[in-house]
């Protein structure tokens, strides 16, 4: 009972994914898994239902993935690790993914409570990850770890706003984020901690 439950979470997943929640229907799932719609019901009485679980399913991954990326590292070796990601994602931006493009437009009230333990979730892993620095001597000891984590976050979120609003050209974007992430990064970086990162971002890119 439990494997059927958790296929149809990972089919609507994968579909509301690729063209987004509004363009699959309970019939679409049912279809593809060969199961009747009497049976998608005795897992979740409606598509909204099944969307609740998604994002408490979502919320869950992504809160763990963070964690456990932050616990096989050190903080440097999170940021060169991040930087590369970050050069990389560069050239798959900027798209709104179609699932929560649909989830802000038809869903906002679910897409403001899932905003709100996303930023959450991630603030307080942030602010572990700041500590951590500042006892590895990569980060300033000065620093408020709160106001940091806020602050970065603030500057991803706009950025997502401007991207989800075609707000502004793609190029623009990407340097507004550049100049924010560098303006932050400097501030709470220790001298060390820069020459450090400096030399190694530099051979690991």
């Amino acid at each position: 009972m439990a494997d059927i439950k958790e296929e149809i979470l990972k089919i609507s997943i994968a579909r509301m994914q690729q063209v987004g929640i509004r363009s699959v229907s309970i019939d679409d799932i049912c279809h593809e898994l060969g199961i009747s719609k009497k049976t998608f019901y005795v897992y979740f009485p409606s598509k909204d239902e099944l969307l609740v679980e998604i994002l408490a399913k979502h919320q869950e991954k992504v809160s763990y993935e963070l964690a456990q990326s932050l616990s096989k590292r050190t903080v440097e070796q999170s940021l060169i690790e991040w930087a590369k990601i970050a050069k990389h994602a560069e050239k798959q931006m900027i798209k709104t993914p179609p699932m929560i493009y649909d989830l802000e437009k038809y869903y906002p009230q679910l897409f403001k409570q899932h905003k709100a333990y996303m930023r959450s979730a991630t603030e307080e892993i942030l602010m572990k990850f700041l500590q951590n620095g500042i006892n590895e001597g990569v980060f300033r000891k000065e620093i408020d770890i709160k106001i940091v984590a806020m602050v970065f976050l603030d500057i991803q979120y706009r950025l997502m706003e401007f991207v989800s609003k075609g707000e502004k050209p793609r190029e623009e974007i990407l340097r507004i984020g550049h100049q924010g992430m560098d303006i932050l990064v400097r501030g709470i970086l220790t001298e060390d901690g820069l020459l450090r990162l400096r030399e190694k971002v530099k051979n690991n890119i």
